[in-house]
Formats: structure tokens, sequence, C-alpha cells
């Protein structure tokens, strides 16, 4: 729980609680997910038009596993730590008849964790949630690429992230300032600068092209794949050397933004300027998503194509 110290009289939190909380909702919320896809009846529909679709049809599809598994992990944190900014990517939910309790001790005795962050105040918190990052993969049941995201944002910036897959069950959690942890191998050796390989969403390939014939370095390669979280990790793990997207939200980069910097990676718009992620900002990331691990500035976009950014970023959902 949230506690309050007797000078200031404001609630604050520890981050090790707070992390214990989201990795085990995560948790959770995985089982929830694999559950609800067991039984058959997704039922997907797209959040604009309410059509009902199980196919590529659906633009901005949302499932009955997108909205019960951010209640379950919302209501748990506001649980735990009352006065929790929370903002999830399906929007305010009702509360469930049954809150699900999460551990926060699982990480106590961790001597690493810096003590700036053993008493932070609330109102400085905002969790950022996707429930499931790739909900068009969840559909069409690729499955090994779909995410459950918690990002907690301390002061506006993306502090800490926890990525779950909910098939696979590999967990990857980060701090800034203490590191990386979970089911990722050593990130000891980088991988040949010269190679250029870029990583993309399935659905912009081609919407891309104006911008990557003004990236400063030539690409060599792209490939495509789903869910944000699980692009930028193949980043971090040197599997490619940057990803790119036209737009996408503050609850698909808050938690893998944290943890790419927790390795020592960069996370920008195409201008190389960053993200901030306090609870008054603007959802979208409406000025294009760039990810690396070294050489940020040569893979930065033509950054002078304002129209190319208005066309696609501002309208891309």
């Amino acid at each position: 729980m949230a506690n309050s110290t007797a000078d200031s009289k404001r609630e604050v939190l520890s981050i090790s609680r707070l992390l214990s909380a989201c990795i085990d909702c995560a948790k959770e919320a995985g089982k929830l997910i694999r559950e609800i896809r067991a039984r058959g009846d997704l039922g997907a529909k797209d959040k604009a038009s309410g059509n009902v679709d199980g196919k590529m049809e659906i633009q901005d599809p949302v499932t009955v596993a997108d909205i019960e598994a951010q209640r379950l992990i919302e209501f748990a944190l506001l649980e735990a730590f009352p006065g929790l900014s929370v903002i999830g990517e399906e929007g305010k939910l009702e509360k469930p008849e049954k809150i699900f309790k999460a551990n926060l001790s699982s990480l106590e005795g961790d001597n690493g964790f810096p003590p700036v962050f053993n008493a932070i105040p609330v109102e400085d918190v905002t969790i950022w949630i996707d429930p499931i990052d790739g909900t068009k993969s969840f559909i069409l049941g690729k499955l090994d690429v779909v995410t459950c995201l918690i990002g907690v944002s301390v002061r506006g910036n993306a502090t800490a992230g926890v990525v779950y897959y909910p098939w696979t069950k590999k967990l990857v959690w980060g701090l800034a300032g203490y590191g990386i942890r979970g089911d990722i191998p050593s990130l000891r050796k980088l991988p040949d600068r010269k190679r250029r390989r870029a990583l993309v969403w399935f659905g912009e390939k081609e919407k891309l092209a104006p911008a990557l014939k003004g990236v400063k370095g030539e690409i060599l390669s792209i490939t495509t794949s789903g869910s944000a979280a699980n692009m930028i990790l193949k980043v971090m793990q040197g599997e490619v050397d940057v990803y790119l997207q036209t737009a996408n939200c503050k609850w698909d980069t808050c938690a893998v933004e944290a943890i790419l910097r927790a390795a020592g990676g960069t996370l920008t718009d195409f201008y190389g300027k960053p993200y901030y992620y306090h609870k008054h900002v603007a959802l979208r990331n409406s000025t294009g998503v760039v990810a690396t691990m070294f050489d940020h500035e040569s893979y930065l976009p033509h950054t002078g194509d304002e129209d190319f950014l208005k066309r696609n970023g501002q309208a891309l959902k």
C-alpha cells in the first residue's frame, strides 16, 4: 500500500513494491488472456465503427480479452496504491466485483534499487497499460508476438516497465538506473553496426518508404512484425538495429521505452525529441517513433517532411 510521510503528508510508494505488483498483475492478466482465447469467443470489434469481424478488416480492434485484462491490472494497482494515476488503452472501465490482490513483496530485499525510488510521491507516478499489445496478431492467432505491457512514468519520464508474453510466459522488466531482468539473453555483445537492419510494423512497410529514404545512413534491410514492445525488444537484443513507426500511443511505448533506456538504448520521435508520459500528456506519439541501441541520430528519418507526418502520424490508429 502507499503510505504517507509524517513531514510532507504526501502519499508515497516504493518502486520495488510497485514493480512487484506490476509483474504479478501482468502474469495474472496473461493467464486471463489465455483462458479467454481458449473459450473461443473473442468478441472482436472495431473501436471506431463497432463492426464485428475476426479478420484484418478491423482497423483498430478490441476484444473481450483486452478489456478484462486491463480491468484486472488497473483495479489491482488502484487497490494496492490508492491515488495512483492509471491510463489504459481501453479507457475507463467499471470496477470488477472481485479485485485481484497483487503480490507487493517479490522484489523486497533487492538492494540494487536506486534510493531515489524508495519513496516516490504517488502524485508523480502515472501507469500506462496496454493489456494486449498486438491485438490484430492476437485475433489472427500470431500469438508469439502478443505482449501485455505495464509502464511506469515518474514525473513524466518512462522509468520502469514490465513486458509479458502470455503464450511463451516470457517476462522482461527494467528500471532506469537499475537495469533489466527476466527472460532475456546477455546484452554484452552488440551486433555489427554496418548491417543497418530495420524492423517496422507489418501494416506500415509501404507507408514508411518516404521517411526511410531520408534516413542519414542507408537502411540495408527491412523486415516486419507485430507488437511495438516485441519489436523494440528485438532491437534491444540485437536482432535488428532500429524500430520505426509513423505513430502509436503512450501505452504502446512507456513500458518498453523504460526497459530500453535501462539497457542503454534510446527512443525518440522522428525529430530526435523525447516523449513524456505524465497524466495530462497527449495520448498519441504523433510524430513517429524511432528506437535504437546505438547510432540513434543516423536512423532519424527525414525531419523536414511535415506533410508526411501529418498524413500518416496524425491519422494512423
